[in-house]
């Protein structure tokens, strides 16, 4: 299984292990209120949500990566790939515990995610939704080089999305590397 490092994290696939550290990130009502349409989120959603990454692991090569910090083995959070239901495309998808927003350890985390599922798996395009209201999410994706494609989801037909493409991807990270 891939293990990918940052400058400041680990990102390792999520396992049976981190379903607790997950269980209460994703009850948090700040986190909930966009990732989780606001609803109380049940340890069997988040064992599905285990079990679904390790499938897609599995099959695809990509999937959920619970976020440590470097030198912690405390999971704060996943990033990663899912395919939700109704749409063909990867999207990623990101969690993070509150007590770490505003440092940009989610950017870190998603950059790092994208360059392993367009370096390691060859995807061409990843695409990204958000709750229009989520500004922070809209940030993140902007700061990520994804651009709008309107919306793509037919079970959330308000929300947008964004898409990257493969060689935009490797294109700025050579720009910032030169």
């Amino acid at each position: 299984m891939p293990v990918l490092e940052t400058e400041r994290l680990v990102l390792r696939p999520l396992s049976a292990a981190d379903a607790a550290a997950l269980y209460r990130i994703s009850n948090d009502p700040a986190v909930r209120r966009y990732l989780w349409d606001d609803r109380p989120v049940s340890r069997a959603t988040i064992e599905e949500v285990v079990t679904q990454s390790a499938r897609l692991f599995s099959e695809e090569g990509l999937g959920l990566f619970g976020i440590r910090l470097q030198d912690s083995e405390e999971v704060v959070g996943f990033c990663g790939f899912a395919r939700l239901a109704g749409m063909e495309e990867v999207e990623i998808v990101y969690e993070l515990d509150p007590e770490l927003w505003g440092r940009g350890l989610a950017t870190e985390a998603a950059r790092a995610c994208l360059g392993y599922a367009f370096g390691e798996v060859g995807l061409e395009r990843i695409i990204a939704g958000t709750d229009r209201p989520n500004a922070a999410s809209l940030r993140l994706i902007e700061k990520l080089g994804m651009r709008s494609i309107g919306n793509v989801n037919p079970r959330a037909p308000e929300d947008p999305y964004f898409a990257l493409n493969r060689r935009d991807f490797l294109r700025a990270k050579e720009d910032s590397s030169s």
